[in-house]
């Protein structure tokens, strides 16, 4: 059973582990320093095709959700990057998590 119950963030916390750890970017880090994604595989293949989907339709808020969920960095930080401003990035992260979190409403409802 998957546990889409938890809160979209948490979700959304735990895919970015997941994808870190499956790309081999934490590499340069000790095996006791990554974290551990307490995320199933299924869980996060679920989340990863959501966030593709949100990237198709909504380019920014896909690459806002990405960026701050697989880098680490904080909000200010991915908004520089994008040459956004901080109020725009935030705007993008709220709606990009409530499109996620209205996808996954009928996998919860089914669940």
């Amino acid at each position: 059973m998957m546990a889409f119950d938890r809160a979209t963030e948490e979700l959304l916390e735990q895919w970015g582990i997941w994808v870190v750890q499956g790309s081999g970017v934490s590499a340069c880090q000790a095996p006791g320093e990554r974290p551990l994604a307490a995320i199933s595989d299924d869980e996060a293949l679920v989340v990863d095709g959501l966030v593709g989907r949100l990237r198709r339709r909504y380019p920014e808020a896909g690459e806002v959700v990405i960026r701050y969920y697989t880098s680490g960095a904080s909000l200010m930080d991915v908004a520089r990057r994008m040459r956004v401003g901080e109020t725009k990035a935030r705007q993008l992260i709220n709606a990009g998590i409530a499109w996620i979190d209205g996808a996954l409403e009928p996998k919860r409802i089914a669940a």
